[in-house]
């Protein structure tokens, strides 16, 4: 099974520019996902990131309409910070173990779809 590197990553998310299809996300009928989003979480195995984003800040859309979602990766561990896009911090939540592989990736949420900031 080949390693999945920060690298070869970031080349393969760099293919999606918007998109032409979005998925639902099973525990919030609301939340759409996009192409690149899925592919990040198919690549990764990181549906389980999905279901934090849908769970703990999709619902908080209603009182900030745009989010930017960092999740920084580092030693079998992350910390996941959400802002206002102005670097006002409204949210974070370590992740003691994950798979996910080491970097810093970037997301955005608003009008109830998560995106790559490609994507945007």
């Amino acid at each position: 099974m080949e390693t999945l590197t920060k690298e070869v990553l970031i080349s393969e998310l760099s293919n999606f520019v918007g998109t032409e299809c979005w998925y639902r996300h099973p525990l919030q009928n609301d939340f759409l996902i996009t192409e690149g989003v899925k592919y990040f979480a198919d690549r990764t195995q990181s549906y389980w990131l999905l279901d934090v984003i849908a769970t703990e800040f999709f619902p908080l859309l209603k009182d900030q309409p745009f989010m930017v979602i960092t999740v920084k990766v580092e030693n079998a561990a992350c910390v996941i910070v959400v802002t206002d896009g102005n670097e006002n911090q409204s949210q974070l939540k370590d992740i003691p173990f994950t798979t996910l592989t080491d970097g810093l990736w970037k997301f955005y949420l608003t009008d109830s779809v998560i995106l790559l900031p490609s994507e945007y």
